[in-house]
């Protein structure tokens, strides 16, 4: 694994290159998955659960990482310190929780919730109160929601949902709780990821059957792929910096990562043995 050098649009002061980003993920090892943090050249990993249970999805805002645990039976959401401590659980339900997102302002999570078998997209406080579902499957009652990212601001919500018969990219404006379509094609789009500046959403894209990484640029609502199209790469995820995090589906699964400046580098991280998903930068 190549060491990172400065990069254009990295901070740098008098002292050097500023360490590099911190990010979550989870590993599945010797039969469990578990919640780790490393810095994004693949040093200071650290194990931030434990237990026999499956830990996954993590997010993280102000020094927390929520994630999906399975350690009471069903999918239920906790809360652990992005340093290192004690998971608090933050749900009580008969169902199963997923795809948590932690608002940028730390006041908030989205995540989907399967009353009746079917995802739907909740929001809730960010300890997990006054939880409340925010699609009825738009218009479609054997849709699947899926997937929420935010903006930055923490206003607007994107997000998966298969009402119109495949998966498609939605937005949810909070002020209005008015949602509407972020791409008018009918291609299988996935896995949203609000940029930091809040102008691009990058997304999976399965159209020709592949699944590319693609950014969505909102103002003109033009798409760029970023990865070729026999690739097979999910689950994109911005750090502040502006690269983009994802993971590489080829014959092992790997983390990588790609400035969307200059797409044909790609960036191996180097996590050690285990089959690694759901990066996600770990914010102070």
């Amino acid at each position: 694994m190549a060491a990172l050098t400065v990069i254009a649009g990295a901070c740098v002061d008098a002292a050097g290159p500023a360490p590099p980003p911190v990010f979550g993920y989870d590993l599945q090892r010797n039969g469990t998955r578990t919640i780790y943090r490393a810095a994004v050249d693949g040093t200071d990993t650290t194990a931030l659960t434990t237990g026999s249970g499956d830990d996954r999805q993590p997010t993280s805002a102000f020094g927390t990482v929520v994630f999906v645990s399975s350690r009471d039976g069903n999918g239920e959401l906790y809360a652990v310190p992005a340093a290192g401590g004690s998971p608090r659980r933050l749900t009580f339900t008969a169902a199963n929780e997923a795809d948590p997102a932690l608002s940028p302002d730390g006041t908030r999570l989205a995540y989907t919730r399967d009353d009746g078998g079917l995802p739907r997209l909740w929001l809730a406080g960010a300890d997990g109160s006054g939880a409340v579902r925010v699609t009825d499957s738009l218009d479609y009652a054997g849709a699947v929601d899926a997937s929420p990212s935010w903006a930055p601001g923490s206003d607007r919500v994107a997000f998966v949902s298969t009402t119109s018969g495949s998966a498609r990219l939605y937005a949810l404006t909070l002020a209005t709780m008015h949602i509407a379509p972020l791409l008018p094609d009918t291609a299988v789009d996935v896995e949203p990821a609000w940029s930091p500046d809040g102008q691009a959403v990058a997304f999976t894209s399965g159209a020709n059957g592949g699944g590319r990484l693609a950014l969505l640029t909102l103002a003109t609502g033009a798409v760029t792929f970023l990865t070729p199209a026999a690739s097979r790469n999910g689950q994109p995820a911005w750090l502040p910096d502006g690269r983009l995090l994802f993971l590489s589906l080829g014959a092992s699964p790997a983390l990588a990562w790609v400035d969307p400046r200059a797409p044909a580098t790609v960036h191996a991280i180097d996590v050690g043995p285990g089959v690694p998903g759901h990066p996600t930068p770990i914010r102070p």
